[in-house]
């Protein structure tokens, strides 16, 4: 199977639009924290890469039905294992955070059952985690992106909604108006970043063995500490 993924390349399914610090341009060039990743692993096991650019809910379908190999920032949960191999090895732990249109009204100790009733935006088709994925939020307003999201609470259109903290911490949306959205703590909850690969395609379980074995040598080195310290991660 190696083999034949030497022969055609790793199919690698993204977003089309960016996700920093993962995956975005930079000077006409695709760049970020799971690109640079994936290239220096693929290259160990002299595998290239071809990039898929689709709309998010099609990333996954795609993968999902061996059109793409790999998700490059995925959650783990009980569902999606049925339908994707997962990298034993994750390759960043993130907190997912509450956001508050400011000026924000709402009061959070961290119990989630107080956002029963609240009116919270999630981005369509995007796992959260576990935890937040199964909890009970009865008003739940849906965005098509993080950056729309992140567009809708500064224009108090939605008065909180849900993202990744590292999301949060590289939006070009937010970083010049920091002033009017609130990170609320303690974080949702913290959840590992994974790479996924199709059941549907030419991975296998061998395949993911040896993807793992390459991904935790480069994370035991100083070039991935340096690579962190790069998207300010570390």
């Amino acid at each position: 199977m190696l083999c034949q993924l030497q022969a055609q390349a790793l199919r690698v399914a993204i977003s089309a639009e960016d996700y920093p610090p993962f995956y975005y341009q930079q000077a006409g060039k695709l760049t970020g924290l799971s690109v640079d990743i994936l290239q220096v692993v693929a290259s160990e096991l002299g595998l290239t890469i071809q990039w898929q650019r689709l709309p998010w809910s099609r990333v996954v379908q795609h993968v999902a039905s061996g059109k793409a190999d790999v998700i490059t920032v995925f959650y783990k949960t009980d569902a999606r294992a049925l339908q994707f191999y997962y990298s034993n090895e994750s390759y960043l732990r993130d907190a997912i955070v509450l956001l508050c249109a400011e000026p924000c009204q709402l009061n959070f100790d961290g119990d989630l059952a107080s956002l029963a009733q609240q009116p919270v935006a999630v981005v369509r088709d995007f796992s959260y985690g576990p935890r937040l994925d199964q909890a009970a939020f009865s008003k739940i307003a849906v965005a098509e992106s993080d950056p729309m999201l992140f567009k809708l609470l500064l224009n108090r259109r939605l008065p909180q909604g849900i993202a990744s903290l590292t999301t949060v911490q590289h939006s070009a949306e937010l970083k010049w108006a920091k002033d009017k959205i609130k990170v609320l703590h303690p974080p949702l909850d913290y959840v590992d970043i994974y790479f996924a690969f199709s059941k549907q395609s030419a991975t296998t379980p061998e395949f993911v063995a040896k993807f793992d074995q390459a991904l935790r040598r480069y994370k035991s080195s100083a070039a991935y500490t340096a690579l962190l310290q790069r998207y300010q991660l570390y």
